[in-house]
């Protein structure tokens, strides 16, 4: 039989054999990480700016007036989106005072339908106002390629996430 002497050490090197290993894992995952993923991707605007530029073949003076219309919308959408933020209170508040009944919650989640059809409207109109800057070469690549950048996009972001798992 072991006496109780060896069953310390034998307890005390399994927790040093353990402690080794977590420090050697948590080190990996703080030290080890790809330098390629600290790498900044290109912000939603620079890419569909590189887009149009390279694939469309907007001019230079398309490219400024693109810039231009992306501001305005970045600007506008900003807005929505802070009044969006300050409703979220406003909504609870509505509900609360309600008593959480159905027609409070109904009435509640079509103003929020309403806010989030308007988001939609300004978009659908901001990529109407992009296409409108296209000349009659150029909207059939326009047509059939925006939808891939913009898919293409999505996907990194979806690629990304199963990466930090």
């Amino acid at each position: 039989m072991i006496n109780k002497e060896n069953k310390t050490r034998v307890f005390i090197t399994i927790i040093a054999i353990l402690l080794i290993a977590n420090i050697a894992m948590l080190s990996f995952f703080l030290f080890g990480k790809d330098k390629v993923s600290h790498e900044k991707r290109p912000d939603r605007k620079t890419m569909i700016s590189n887009f149009l530029k390279n694939e469309i073949a907007f001019s230079a003076g398309q490219l400024v007036q693109y810039d231009s219309i992306s501001n305005r919308h970045r600007d506008s959408i900003k807005t929505m989106f802070e009044k969006l933020r300050g409703n979220k209170g406003l909504q609870f508040k509505q509900l609360v005072a309600g008593d959480f009944s159905d027609s409070v919650i109904t009435a509640v989640a079509e103003q929020s339908a309403a806010s989030q059809k308007m988001m939609e409207l300004r978009m659908f109109n901001h990529l109407k106002n992009i296409r409108l800057l296209c000349t009659p070469e150029q909207l059939p690549k326009f047509d059939s390629l925006f939808v891939k950048v913009l898919n293409r996009r999505g996907e990194g972001r979806k690629n990304q996430g199963n990466k930090k798992q």
